[in-house]
């Protein structure tokens, strides 16, 4: 029953968009609009908004009595193009023919709903429903990479409900549980021609599909040395996934059809865990300063093997991510009481360690955030928050080869931006 709750979750997430990753790897960070502003500089030392708790479940304690639900999401607009594309045959040497796969992005949608409220004086309950992982790319059909990715797709949907003690008039702990769904599928055209010596010259394709529900924790502190200082720090821990489903295959000729059977399949997966620490410092009634960084265990992900009950050999691509940091400085000017603006830098490393290990599913690169916000309190009970970001994306090169009895190798070079508006509406109550 809960799998399949999370499966509708998951579904109306997905439904009409696709999600791309925008941290590093296939991270999304885009969890909260009064955050975006700042490119989330000093969210583990903050307490805008019920937001707040996806970054630190502490900062629940110092949100102002009563009761807050948020509903956002953030408009992404993508583009990842692959330069001067070259694809052979390892096997045979022969190269591969095709285009180079157009714009493996699209527009995206990535929402989020938050809920807070009082247990007691010291008490703070919250819940978040977010999009903590994603990934989509999609190339275009005959394209020269074809048989290394045509669709890649990760999906996730995370229910966390947290709790937030106030210990003092200085200090607050908390922690929370994360219940994940996460859904896959994976694309490809099949060499026929390789695998059937040149009886078959027609591509045929592939599909892998699955799903999983997992469950982590996170949890964090916040400390108030001083009036206008705050220092936060968060721990999310990684969640484990065996992701469990089918491979179908769709042939030109018969002949395949006893070599690639279809087959139920299973996966692992791991989220990785991070910890973030993050400074707020108000220099006057105006002004605020944020910083913070945020290290992220990516070396979890070493590679990507998927079993095939049927008896096929493993499908595996080697990865081997290195452990990656992201730092962000950020400012408000409260312009007035009821006007916030906001701004922020932020470098996010990418885990990929070279050409080699960039696959064409993840083309993933270093990235520099640039963002502007605003937030707007419409009355005593309203708010909304804005901001937009532009991502300027390293130029990175793949030289990418599959593994198996047929290889393939592409080469290339990725040009990548994103742009992205992000909003919310706060109720409070």
């Amino acid at each position: 029953m809960i799998k399949r709750l999370c499966f509708l979750l998951v579904w109306g997430v997905s439904s009409g968009a696709s999600l791309s990753a925008h941290a590093a790897g296939f991270a999304l960070i885009e969890q909260s609009a009064s955050g975006f502003g700042n490119a989330y500089a000093g969210m583990s030392a903050r307490a805008d908004d019920a937001s707040i708790q996806f970054f630190n479940p502490a900062s629940l304690s110092w949100l102002p009595p009563g009761k807050q639900i948020i509903v956002g999401g953030s408009a992404i607009l993508p583009s990842a193009k692959l330069r001067n594309a070259s694809a052979r045959n390892l096997n045979t040497g022969v190269t591969i023919s095709g285009n180079d796969g157009g714009d493996a992005a699209s527009l995206e949608l990535v929402p989020n709903f938050y809920f807070a409220g009082d247990l007691n004086p010291d008490l703070k309950f919250g819940l978040g429903i977010t999009v903590p992982y994603g990934l989509t790319s999609e190339y275009d059909n005959g394209w020269k990479g074809r048989y290394q990715a045509l669709k890649s797709e990760v999906m996730t949907v995370n229910v966390n409900p947290a709790l937030s003690f106030k210990a003092s008039e200085k200090l607050s702990i908390g922690g929370g549980i994360s219940l994940q769904y996460v859904k896959a599928e994976l694309t490809n055209a099949i060499d026929a021609r390789t695998i059937t010596s040149g009886l078959v010259t027609a591509d045929s394709y592939g599909k892998m599909k699955g799903d999983d529900i997992s469950w982590g924790f996170n949890l964090g502190v916040l400390y108030k040395p001083w009036e206008g200082t705050a220092v936060g720090a968060s721990y999310r821990s990684h969640i484990k996934h065996k992701l469990e489903g089918e491979a179908s295959f769709r042939h030109a000729s018969p002949i395949l059809a006893s070599r690639l059977s279809n087959s139920d399949i299973n996966a692992n997966l791991s989220m990785p865990e991070t910890v973030s620490l993050s400074l707020a410092q108000q220099l006057n009634d105006k002004l605020e300063l944020l910083a913070d960084v945020t290290w992220t265990n990516w070396s979890r992900f070493k590679e990507l093997r998927v079993q095939f009950d049927s008896g096929l050999a493993d499908n595996v691509t080697n990865t081997k991510w290195n452990d990656s940091y992201r730092f962000s400085l950020g400012g408000n000017y409260r312009y007035n009481d009821q006007l916030t603006l906001r701004a922020g830098v932020a470098y996010d490393q990418t885990p990929v360690p070279d050409a080699s290990h960039r696959t064409p599913r993840i083309p993933d690169a270093d990235r520099t955030w640039f963002a502007i916000g605003a937030s707007w309190k419409v009355d005593p009970f309203n708010t909304i928050d804005v901001g937009y970001a532009y991502l300027r994306m390293k130029d990175s090169s793949i030289n990418h080869s599959s593994e198996g009895a047929v290889s393939h190798n592409i080469r290339g070079e990725f040009s990548a931006r994103v742009d992205i508006l992000s909003a919310q509406w706060s109720r409070s109550f």
